[in-house]
């Protein structure tokens, strides 16, 4: 349309992005999830049905959304804005792929052999619903289709160097050094009352690895490195034991149509944790501790390679740290 005053054509301003909101964020974790989840093929349906159903259970997400919170905080430092665009797809595989390898993990902690659980997000655990030969498979085949869902970034982005990062960190966290080894130690002092360094390793491990995997990935794909990326990881690091000391108080006071799976597994599995050792009070006190300086340390490396007022998504993402350790379920 010309304007005949200037005799020229009309500018539109440029519509300034919408403010995200955690409503929208987590809605976008889902569907990047379960659009990532396996197709039908007629044949090994009954295992996918299983990984599926395990997936689409109703998980929080915690994993996904800390590593696109992280990104999206920190990703105005790729000046490249092709590569950017790159990493903005980059992010999604990996934020499904976290979410399959946690979910496997789920899936087997649940088994007889270990935990024996039989609810989990409020319905029959996988074992449960499918037998037990079928939930083995089904978390074997998540772990092996989280790398295949994953290695599908560097077919958009061959070469890239922060991808080949990001590759390691999701090898590495989940494996025999971080969640797998928490887990083994888990497993084999049960029953006994295992010593501080050996409950503190099972915790960094079996529930910290994982989180600082998705924080790590993420300030990874946004151009983070050096002591910026190790304070968000220790920072991943301290939500981690938080979330799992809060995990601890709430398996002795929690409600379990609140929580959606049994209470009182600890105890009845012979488990010794930060509670038995420590007692309500000063796990509850660590939990506080913990949570604070897991804010300061996001703040300290913001601040250092940032050097701006914070971002809403740096806002959603301490929001979301608060919440989750102090939750009730």
């Amino acid at each position: 349309m010309e304007d005949s005053k200037r005799g020229g054509t009309k500018k539109t301003a440029a519509k300034k992005p919408a403010k995200p909101t955690m409503k929208k964020v987590l809605l976008h974790v889902e569907q990047v999830v379960e659009n990532a989840l396996p197709e039908s093929d007629g044949m090994a349906d009954k295992v996918r049905d299983a990984m599926v159903y395990a997936v689409s259970a109703g998980g929080k997400r915690v994993r996904p959304t800390l590593m696109y919170l992280t990104y999206k905080s920190f990703s105005s430092l790729v000046s490249d804005e092709i590569l950017r665009e790159k990493h903005d797809k980059a992010i999604e595989y990996f934020m499904a792929a976290l979410e399959m390898i946690h979910t496997y993990s789920l899936i087997h902690d649940d088994l007889p052999a270990l935990d024996n659980d039989s609810m989990r997000r409020g319905k029959p655990t996988v074992h449960k619903a499918f037998g037990e030969d079928i939930a083995i498979l089904a978390g074997d085949g998540l772990l092996n289709y989280a790398f295949e869902v994953a290695a599908k970034s560097f077919i958009e982005s061959p070469g890239d160097s922060d991808l080949e990062k990001a590759m390691l960190i999701l090898a590495a966290k989940p494996g025999l050094y971080g969640m797998l080894g928490g887990q083994t130690v888990d497993v084999v002092l049960t029953g006994k009352k295992p010593s501080k360094k050996e409950l503190s390793y099972i915790y960094s491990n079996k529930t910290a690895a994982l989180l600082e995997c998705a924080v790590a990935i993420g300030a990874t794909l946004a151009g983070i490195s050096g002591d910026d990326l190790d304070k968000l990881q220790n920072a991943a690091y301290y939500v981690g034991m938080a979330f799992q000391v809060q995990d601890d108080i709430l398996d002795v006071v929690g409600d379990k149509d609140v929580l959606g799976k049994d209470v009182s597994q600890d105890e009845k599995n012979g488990k010794v944790t930060f509670v038995t050792i420590y007692g309500l009070d000063k796990a509850r006190e660590y939990v506080r501790q913990a949570s604070e300086l897991a804010i300061s340390l996001i703040d300290e490396a913001y601040a250092s390679v940032m050097k701006t007022a914070e971002n809403d998504y740096l806002k959603l993402l301490k929001d979301m740290i608060i919440k989750l350790i102090t939750r009730e379920k």
